[in-house]
């Protein structure tokens, strides 16, 4: 592991690679970076000139030994790399979320089991606009902690969520944390009563409260928490099979969920799947749709003006579900070639085109390498008529 803050001026090695798909659902660009440098790339935020900065890990594996560092790169919106720099210790690092500081830097949010109280912990990097590390800090205790995202709050404050271990018995708990911009913390939330409980996903409502997406054992759940962090009220949704929600939206009176589904109707193949929730976390419907001959994973989920839904998925060619706000399957788009790939993160450009971050499966199958693909703007199936 490299202890040294290392950059490289655009000299990245690159592997450039156009989308094997239909034409209508060709990629303007698409880049590949291979190697142990370029493991996955988890989150995506434009930066104050136009450009882009993505985060994520220079190795990403499901297996041991675990080693590798947090990835950081800036992109022009050609895909041109303007920087790179790893940061992280003698242990593994990695990062899962960026966002925008008020100064012009970034927050950068992920795990660590070089620094903090043991084992693996949340760790917060602030970094100046060119990678720059200023300061960083750690939460968790002594057993693990697993990072599943950051949320930038109205009043600046940063919320970090996923979950904490327990000191005996090893389940898995609900565990947040609420902190300032020099990375203060205002509260945390620690919480579950079944063997374990993730905080998957966060938004935060008009009023300031927080709206946490959980998975509970075989179940997903809803969670609200008042600005100061004490429960409101939770959900656990008793359907049939296994539901792994991952992602929330905010809809009309609601929200949407986001994830995948097992059943045996599925032959034990994983389906995208959705749920639509009232305001206070009933379930209004619920569905999965995908191949059955492969998974189909719901992994990021971004909300567009029109009231419909843009889901990057797991699953071969990096695929892209369009839906509306009932669910309804409008256009599947596949950005890549046949091999297995994530969509991590979707970000909305000026012109209606999408840059996707996220990995593709190497030949092994045990490990990843990074990619970042940029879509056409005509990629979205044209909305649902208003008219009867």
């Amino acid at each position: 592991m490299n202890r040294a803050f290392r950059r490289v001026q655009c000299a990245a090695a690159l592997v450039l690679f156009f989308a094997c798909a239909a034409p209508l659902e060709a990629a303007p660009w698409s880049r590949t970076f291979e190697g142990p440098n370029y493991g996955s790339l988890f989150s995506l935020v434009r930066s104050p000139d136009g450009d882009v900065v993505a985060v994520g890990a220079t190795n990403h594996l499901h297996v041991p030994p675990y080693t590798g560092d947090v990835l950081l790169m800036s992109f022009t919106l050609d895909g041109d790399v303007l920087w790179e720099t790893t940061w992280g210790g003698s242990g593994y690092e990695q990062a899962w979320a960026v966002a925008p500081a008020p100064d012009g830097g970034y927050f950068v949010f992920g795990e660590t089991d070089s620094y903090g109280a043991g084992d693996r912990d949340f760790f917060l990097l602030k970094m100046s606009s060119d990678g720059t590390p200023v300061w960083h800090r750690t939460y968790g205790a002594a057993r693990r902690e697993w990072p599943y995202g950051m949320l930038p709050l109205a009043n600046g404050d940063l919320l970090l969520y996923g979950l904490q271990t327990t000191e005996s018995g090893n389940a898995r708990r609900q565990f947040a944390v609420r902190v300032t911009l020099t990375g203060d913390v205002a509260w945390e939330y620690v919480r579950g009563e079944a063997n374990e409980e993730i905080v998957m996903d966060a938004v935060e409502a008009d009023d300031g409260s927080l709206i946490f997406c959980l998975t509970i054992n075989e179940d997903g759940g809803l969670a609200k928490l008042a600005a100061d962090g004490s429960l409101l009220w939770s959900r656990r949704f008793d359907i049939a099979g296994w539901q792994f929600p991952s992602k929330i939206a905010q809809a009309e009176d609601g929200f949407l969920l986001a994830g995948f589904a097992l059943s045996p109707e599925t032959g034990g193949r994983a389906d995208a799947w959705l749920a639509r929730t009232t305001s206070d976390g009933n379930i209004l419907w619920e569905k999965a749709f995908g191949d059955r001959a492969t998974d189909d994973y719901a992994t990021s989920l971004l909300s567009l003006e029109d009231g419909t839904y843009l889901i990057g998925a797991l699953g071969n060619g990096m695929p892209l579900l369009h839906v509306d706000a009932e669910g309804a399957l409008l256009r599947r788009t596949n950005l890549a070639g046949s091999r297995v790939h994530v969509t991590s993160d979707l970000l909305r450009l000026d012109d209606g085109s999408f840059l996707a971050a996220g990995m593709v499966q190497i030949q092994n199958g045990r490990s990843y390498d990074a990619v970042l693909v940029r879509t056409d703007a005509d990629v979205l199936a044209a909305p649902p008529s208003a008219d009867p």
